[in-house]
């Protein structure tokens, strides 16, 4: 008889590590979770000393669905026998070296995670009723079948790169030059750039704030280290408790309430609630760029706002030619460096092993997504998704802290039940 899971999911991030931890306190209940990746890491490119999270420590992949549940990141703190010297540190905000190590403490305790193993295609099996997945093995490259009746997407986002920078890939090896890179390859690229005598950052978020303050305190020289970027200032991600209130069940049932026209215009203006720096990091910067003042010192450094880039070419020696625009002054200007690194975040792209059961899905008339209130995306509430709905649910999408939340909801769908108690009206303000 062959096995048909109550659920599988493909790609283990730490919003679907997250669903395989709740899932994994509900008695009879059969899941499996699949990723090519080797072992579970979170961007490993990203983690410098003392970078955190922007969301405190209860955010974390249990917690605001089921404190009661063993893998609470207050339970693996008591574990590594260090839970009294956090409280007494009194920093809420786990380093990102530590929420990794957390969520791989949690993922060495789940038997229902299989890594290494790529998702090829998904079919829709009329005979069983459910979905058959085939996954290949990334060592021995044998495929499997597997059959599920509810599916996770969790497949995480991937690099968003420029336009104007895409056409410098090498046609023999489709790979940039490697004076060009995404700040997910950061820490793999960093040694690399000692040879380099002008680095250049081009974005406005929290990546491109760790990168630079990460520079500033490096041993090695730079002769110059730019960062540009579109937005008319390097601005804080807005953190004030009424604010706060909008990263709730309750903001997300107003927003998902809206036209799609209506969602599109709010979102285009709440780039500080989701895509600022820490408040704490940008004081940093400039602490550091005060210090840095009083010293004799040959190196520069230079911060820009409203700086478009506009396109990118490589010089006979390797250098880089970067052209800009000026969006408030309206003018072009150059500016040559050695290094140019692209903090331009990150982009949701619908995965090819979805084509075979595309009829069965739900689509905008821009392509994206249709997603229903409980992030199912097929009009029988079988297909999940996950970090896929900042379109339809708001900008809570990539949040840590909505992750249990959003699992609560779909482990509930697919038991047609309340098997996590999920909070309500906890909004002193209302939206609507």
């Amino acid at each position: 008889m062959e096995i048909i899971y109550d659920l599988i999911g493909i790609g283990i991030g730490p919003f679907n590590l997250g669903l395989a931890a709740l899932a994994a306190s509900i008695p009879d209940f059969n899941c499996i979770f699949f990723d090519q990746n080797p072992e579970f890491n979170w961007h490993p490119g990203l983690l410098m000393d003392n970078t955190r999270l922007q969301v405190p420590f209860l955010a974390d992949l249990v917690t605001l669905a089921d404190p009661s549940n063993p893998f609470t990141y207050v339970w693996f703190l008591k574990s590594m026998n260090r839970l009294t010297r956090f409280a007494i540190h009194e920093n809420y905000y786990p380093t990102r070296k530590e929420y990794t190590a957390y969520c791989q403490w949690v993922a060495a305790q789940l038997n229902a995670l299989n890594f290494g193993m790529h998702c090829e295609e998904i079919h829709y099996d009329k005979r069983l009723d459910c979905y058959q997945i085939r996954v290949v093995n990334g060592y021995t490259r044998e495929s499997k079948l597997f059959h599920g009746k509810h599916l996770a997407i969790g497949i995480g986002t991937t690099p968003n790169i420029p336009d104007c920078v895409k056409d410098l890939k090498k046609q023999d090896s489709n790979a940039f030059p490697p004076n060009i890179f995404h700040s997910s390859e950061y820490l793999f690229r960093k040694p690399a750039l000692r040879l380099n005598t002008s680095i250049t950052i081009v974005g406005s978020g929290q990546s491109a704030a760790e990168i630079f303050y990460d520079l500033l305190q490096s041993q090695f020289e730079i002769e110059t280290l730019n960062w540009f970027t579109r937005t008319d200032r390097f601005y804080p991600m807005e953190y004030s408790k009424l604010t706060l209130e909008m990263s709730s069940p309750d903001y997300i049932e107003y927003f998902y309430s809206l036209s799609a026209e209506k969602k599109a215009g709010i979102l285009a203006g709440q780039a500080m609630l989701y895509k600022g720096i820490n408040f704490g990091l940008i004081n940093a910067i400039y602490d550091e760029l005060y210090r840095l003042s009083l010293e004799d010192r040959k190196s520069k450094e230079s911060l820009q706002s409203n700086c478009e880039l506009k396109s990118v070419s490589v010089n006979p020696d390797g250098s880089l030619d970067l052209r800009f625009y000026h969006t408030q002054m309206e003018k072009p200007f150059k500016n040559q460096t050695d290094t140019l690194i692209l903090a331009t975040g990150y982009e949701y792209g619908v995965p090819s092993f979805l084509e075979p059961v595309k009829e069965l899905i739900q689509w905008t008339s821009d392509g994206f997504y249709q997603i229903n209130r409980n992030y199912s995306i097929d009009r029988n509430n079988r297909i999940f998704v996950q970090n896929a709905d900042l379109h339809s649910h708001g900008f809570n999408s990539a949040d840590l802290g909505m992750g249990p939340y959003r699992n609560g909801i779909i482990l509930n769908s697919i038991l047609c039940g309340e098997q996590f108690k999920l909070e309500k009206n906890i909004a002193f303000q209302q939206f609507g």
